[in-house]
């Protein structure tokens, strides 16, 4: 099994400033006990805000489950939270824990299943992991060979790894979801094991995907571009 990444790392506490007023406001609702969350897109990174009511001085930020948390107080301003987001962002980006596999290590292990199950058809030229992608588990772009890994995924068992990586490294060859990609997907034989955990992972956090890849299996190429659909691409 892959090693989970740590779900905290020393943080960086900054004070903070009095919203102006001109951001939006927003009250805890019943039950919430102070607290709300939300994830911002901030310059193309995705963010976890945390808003506590309990928090009133300062503003900390925090690697948590391969994304930075910034916990800020409640009723900051909309503006000066994506301010603050933008700033401990680059606070904390320093120090983004390792993943169980360094990208050249991820690199390899892909290597070695395109060896081992796909009959050495493929070979990617780059395989990093992503703290990008919101709604897919991996990625690629066929016209480089660069995969890119979900961070999400460290967290899974390798043998579901190693079907997120079988599945990226076929679209190298195959663009689209045909019986042609199934197949050569399938010679890797947890593969669908592998697609079934992350169904019910998806489902289970809301990702409200409608299938292992989030489209039809006659869904068209894979654009190469993070983030831009559900699922695995």
């Amino acid at each position: 099994m892959t090693p989970s990444r740590p779900d905290a790392r020393p943080t960086t506490r900054t004070p903070a400033r009095t919203a102006s007023g001109t951001g939006r406001r927003r009250a805890s609702g019943p039950g919430s006990h102070g607290r709300e969350v939300e994830d911002l897109e901030v310059d193309g990174t995705v963010v976890r805000i945390v808003r506590s009511s309990r928090r009133t001085r300062t503003i900390s930020a925090a690697w948590r489950d391969g994304r930075v948390q910034v916990s800020v107080p409640m009723g900051l301003g909309a503006q000066a939270e994506r301010d603050w987001a933008r700033r401990m962002l680059q606070k904390v980006a320093s120090r983004q824990p390792a993943g169980p596999d360094s990208d050249g290590d991820l690199l390899a292990r892909a290597r070695k299943l395109a060896r081992t199950w796909l009959g050495g058809e493929v070979d990617p030229s780059e395989v990093v992991w992503s703290t990008r992608q919101q709604r897919r588990w991996g990625s690629c772009t066929p016209s480089t060979g660069r995969i890119r890994i979900a961070a999400e995924v460290a967290r899974m068992p390798g043998w579901v790894l190693d079907g997120v990586l079988v599945h990226e490294l076929v679209h190298l060859k195959h663009g689209d979801h045909s019986a042609a990609f199934h197949a050569m997907a399938e010679r890797y034989p947890r593969q669908k094991e592998a697609m079934a955990f992350l169904n019910g992972v998806s489902h289970a956090t809301g990702r409200g995907l409608t299938g292992p890849d989030g489209e039809p299996d006659n869904g068209g190429p894979d654009n190469g571009e993070p983030d831009a659909g559900a699922g695995i691409d």
